[in-house]
Formats: C-alpha cells, sequence, structure tokens
C-alpha cells in the first residue's frame, strides 16, 4: 500500500511507519514537504486539526497513493495549562478523513505566555530549554522531558493508531 506522507520531518515518518505497521505488512512511505499549507505553530485544536488535514490531502496530491497521511502538532488549553499535543488526519481519494490524536502533556504556563506574546514556535523555546538543536527532528521536547521515555515518534504513532480506527472498523464507522 502506498501511503503520502505530508512531512519530511524523521521523527514523525518513523512513528507513522510504526503505526501502518502494526496492520499493515506491505505499506511504502512516500514524506513531502507539507510545511507551506499549515501554520508554523498551530494553537488550539481547530488549527491543529486543520493542519493535519491540510497535510494529508496536499501528500495524497504530491505523491499519490491509496492513503495521505498528516501530522500536525499544536498546543492548546484547558483553562490556564497549556497542552502539547499531535493530530493525525489521515485521507483517502474520495476525501474521506479519519482523525485521531496523541497522549498531550503539560507545558509551563509561563513560558507558554511569552512564547505566544513573542509569536514564537514551541521548537525554538524546546531547543533553549533543552540545548538540543532541532530537537523536533531528534525525538521532540517530550524526549528530554520524560528523560527519554517517550519520543515524538511515540506520540505519533499513537495518534496515527487512533487515526486509523476508523479505517479498522469500517463496518462500524460507515465507510
Amino acid at each position: 500500500m502506498i501511503v503520502a506522507v505530508g512531512t519530511k520531518n524523521p521523527a514523525k515518518v518513523e512513528g507513522i511507519r510504526k503505526g501502518f505497521s502494526k496492520y499493515y505488512s506491505d505499506t511504502e512511505l512516500r514524506p513531502v514537504d507539507a510545511s507551506e499549507v499549515a501554520k508554523a505553530q498551530p494553537r488550539g485544536l481547530e488549527e491543529m486539526v486543520a493542519g493535519a488535514t491540510a497535510r494529508a490531502k496536499f501528500a495524497l496530491s504530491k505523491a499519490g497513493g491509496v492513503l495521505g497521511v498528516g501530522v500536525e502538532a499544536g498546543i492548546f488549553t484547558i483553562g490556564d495549562v497549556y497542552f502539547d499535543n499531535q493530530f493525525a488526519a489521515i485521507v483517502d481519494p474520495s476525501g474521506r478523513v479519519s482523525l485521531g490524536h496523541s497522549a498531550g502533556y503539560s507545558l509551563p504556563s509561563e513560558a507558554m505566555n511569552a512564547l505566544f506574546e513573542n509569536e514564537s514556535e514551541l521548537e525554538r523555546w524546546a531547543e533553549k530549554v533543552s540545548g538540543i538543536d532541532e530537537i523536533g527532528d531528534k525525538g521532540g521536547l517530550v524526549k528530554f522531558l520524560t528523560k527519554g521515555e517517550m519520543s515524538r515518534a511515540d506520540l505519533t504513532e499513537q495518534c496515527v493508531l487512533t487515526a486509523l480506527i476508523p479505517r479498522l472498523n469500517q463496518g462500524v464507522y460507515g465507510l
């Protein structure tokens, strides 16, 4: 099965590969740079879903395949608490989209308030805190914060697995 992937980020590509490999033995991933179709720093669940969906559709239009996958990380709030989360969108050529998201983890409020006031990206703050350049390609902030126990690839795998649920249970979901 050919799967168009709306990212060239190694951690996200690995997570997508791991998620699909649990159910499909013969999957070829075709990564496409889809950064032009999504916001640099999505804020809120709607922006994350929109970014993931745009990436999936763009990848499918550029690389072809049976499915397109987009993954978008971003920040949302519950009350005064900021969370980092990832959404996956899986789209087929008919335009049907299935969605899933990863575990989320809290971020320090004071730092996030400053980040948004300065219109900066979480990755820049994460690089500063961790001392790791291009941390998003190297396991992500979650790997640093969990002391290596969870990585960005793990979060990507989670959101891909949950986005696959309707496709694995088409009778239940009416697909």
